[in-house]
């Protein structure tokens, strides 16, 4: 018996893909990074848990970044969880400045990156898998640190910043 050949499904637009992908809500962090007196950090959402025992995360960042550069060379990142009113930081570190923590308070975590005050959680990785996908890395991070405080997370949805509602939990 001959099996026919599989059909190969028509191409993903890029906007269609894109469309998808605003329906996904997410946390928006900053992923800072440092070499020697390069400080670097960069808006993403692309983070997740790996798993808890050793606890790991993952982060994407794409090639083209200082971010990328910094995290490849030194083997260190940490991911800082933005707070509600931090959505002007999201904005600050998702350009490209030549100084990006003038004026942004900030402190120093174990790993030596930097680590943005006021923020909901900051974990900080010693980097152990790195996997090519596309235009990115999935860096790979063992947690060495971890701070948390109370507040209100600064969330990602339908191409804006939106904030979690007093009532439910649902986004507005």
């Amino acid at each position: 018996m001959s099996r026919a050949a599989p059909v190969a499904a028509p191409p993903v637009e890029a906007a269609d893909f894109k469309a998808a992908m605003r329906a996904l809500a997410a946390s928006v962090t900053v992923i800072t990074s440092r070499r020697g007196d390069q400080l670097n950090g960069m808006t993403a959402t692309a983070v997740c848990s790996v798993s808890t025992a050793p606890p790991q995360i993952l982060a994407v960042v794409n090639r083209e970044t200082t971010s990328h550069g910094l995290i490849a060379d030194t083997g260190a990142f940490a991911v800082n969880i933005l707070a509600a009113h931090q959505q002007d930081l999201a904005g600050r570190f998702a350009r490209r400045l030549d100084q990006p923590f003038e004026g942004v308070a900030h402190g120093w975590g174990e790993t030596g990156c930097p680590l943005l005050a006021e923020a909901v959680a900051v974990i900080e990785c010693r980097l152990r898998e790195r996997h090519h996908a596309g235009t990115h890395t999935i860096f790979v991070g063992e947690v060495v640190g971890v701070s948390c405080r109370g507040a209100e997370p600064l969330l990602y949805f339908d191409g804006g910043y939106r904030r979690l509602a007093a009532s439910g939990g649902a986004v507005v």
